[in-house]
C-alpha cells in the first residue's frame, strides 16, 4: 500500500455511514463494498466499485446490489477469524499472526483493483482501534461522536442488531459491564431504550481506552459539526488523514446538502425517556474522548 489506511470509528448509528460513503468520493480513496462482503477472498471484484464516482442516479448508487462502500465484516473475519466477536472489545493481543500478511496483501489488491492508493474503512461499535494498529502501524482513525439521545433513537428504530434486550436477560450479547452501569439500568427504569445506552457507553468507554494507544493518529470528529459545516469539518479532516484538497474533491464538498437531524429522537423517543437518558450518560461518565490539543 502506498499510504496509512483510514478508520472510521464510532458507536453503532453515529453517522458513520455518511461520512464513509462521503470519503469513499475522494479521488485517492479505495474501500470494500457488497461484493467484498459475499465473496472476501475475491479481491479483483473491487474493480466494480469505480462505478460509485461515475455520474450516476444516486437511488441507483445506494440500491442493494450496487458495488458502494460497506462495512464488509465478512472479509475481516473471512483473514481474522473473531474479528466480529460481540461479547467483549477486541485487543492487539487477538490478533491472529497468521492472517496478518493474508489481509495486509487483501486490502493492497483491492486498491489495486480500484486503482486508489489509500485504504478507507469503517468498522463500528466496539473500536478496534488498537487491534487494527497492530495489522496497520500506520493507520489513521477518525472518531465520529453523535449526540447520545440521537444514537440511542437510531438504535431502538434500527432493529436488525439486538442491543435493547433486558440486562439480567440470556439475550444480552455484549459481555460484562461495570456494576455501576447495571446499578443505574436498574435505578432509571430499566427497559429497551436503557439497554441501548449501556451498550452505546461501552462501545464510549472501549474507543477511549483504545484513542490513549495512539492518540496522535486520533481525529475527534462530531456529527453535528459534520453537518453544519460540512467544509470546514472536511478540510480539517483531510488534512488529518493525508489526503489532498484538488479541484474535483472541492465540487463534490461543494455539493453536499445535509438535512439538520437534530432534534430527530423526538420522534421516537419521549421527553421524559430523553431525560433519563442524559441522567444515564451523566453519571455513568460519559464525555468527550480525550484527545490531544
Amino acid at each position: 500500500m502506498s499510504g496509512a489506511p483510514i478508520f472510521i470509528a464510532g458507536t453503532g448509528r453515529c453517522g458513520s455511514t455518511l461520512l464513509h460513503r462521503i470519503l469513499a468520493r475522494h479521488p485517492e480513496t479505495g474501500w470494500l463494498s457488497p461484493y467484498n462482503e459475499v465473496l472476501p477472498s475475491q479481491t479483483w471484484l473491487s474493480a466494480f466499485s469505480r462505478l460509485y464516482r461515475t455520474p450516476l442516479p444516486e437511488r441507483l448508487r445506494h440500491a442493494r446490489a450496487f458495488p458502494k462502500p460497506f462495512e464488509s465484516y465478512r472479509f475481516w473475519e473471512h483473514y481474522l477469524p473473531g474479528f466480529s466477536r460481540r461479547d467483549r472489545p477486541l485487543t492487539p493481543e487477538d490478533v491472529p499472526e497468521e492472517g496478518v500478511e493474508p489481509v495486509r496483501r487483501a486490502v493492497a489488491l483491492v486498491l489495486r483493483a480500484q486503482g486508489r492508493p489509500r485504504f478507507l474503512a469503517k468498522v463500528t461499535g466496539w473500536s478496534r482501534i488498537g487491534y487494527l494498529n497492530r495489522i496497520f502501524p500506520d493507520a489513521r482513525f477518525i472518531v465520529l461522536q453523535r449526540e447520545h439521545r440521537a444514537v440511542v433513537s437510531s438504535w431502538a428504530q434500527a432493529g436488525w442488531l439486538d442491543v435493547t434486550s433486558d440486562l439480567d436477560s440470556q439475550r444480552w450479547q455484549w459481555g460484562e459491564m461495570p456494576d455501576q452501569y447495571r446499578r443505574l439500568w436498574r435505578e432509571l427504569g430499566g427497559g429497551p431504550t436503557l439497554s441501548a445506552a449501556v451498550k452505546v457507553q461501552l462501545d464510549l468507554d472501549d474507543i477511549e481506552r483504545n484513542v490513549q494507544q495512539v492518540p496522535d493518529r486520533c481525529f475527534e470528529l462530531r456529527f453535528e459539526e459534520l453537518i453544519s459545516r460540512p467544509r470546514e469539518s472536511l478540510r480539517a479532516l483531510t488534512e488529518f488523514c493525508g489526503l489532498g484538497w484538488g479541484d474535483r474533491w472541492d465540487a463534490d464538498v461543494s455539493r453536499l446538502q445535509f438535512h439538520d437531524p437534530t432534534g430527530k429522537w423526538k420522534r421516537y423517543l419521549t421527553e421524559e425517556q430523553g431525560e433519563r437518558l442524559l441522567e444515564f450518560f451523566a453519571r455513568a461518565g460519559a464525555g468527550k474522548v480525550p484527545f490531544p490539543e
